[in-house]
């Protein structure tokens, strides 16, 4: 079985809102590119979320999506709470 996976380019704009939180908190990290995981000859297909780690959090964004999910896909929080998460959760 042949597994295909292709980088997803993360938007722009989601980009540039997340890199703004960051500088404005003063934390260094870097944003990981998700990917298209898919098996030819099949209909089975996988959207990897971006991803963002601070200090063992890890934050999952999907392009054109306004929530973050925290660790997994079972929770998440408004975009525009993402700050305030951060500056909670930072120590």
């Amino acid at each position: 079985m042949q597994i295909i996976k292709e980088k997803l380019d993360i938007d722009d704009v989601l980009e540039k809102r997340i890199k703004n939180i960051l500088k404005f908190l003063n934390i260094k990290s870097k944003i990981i590119k998700g990917n298209i995981i898919h098996i030819p000859k099949t209909n089975i297909a996988y959207i990897e979320p971006h991803k963002l780690e601070i200090n063992e959090i890890t934050y999952l964004f999907f392009n054109e999506c306004e929530s973050v999910y925290i660790n997994t896909l079972e929770k998440s929080i408004p975009f525009n709470k993402l700050e305030t998460y951060i500056k909670k959760h930072k120590n």
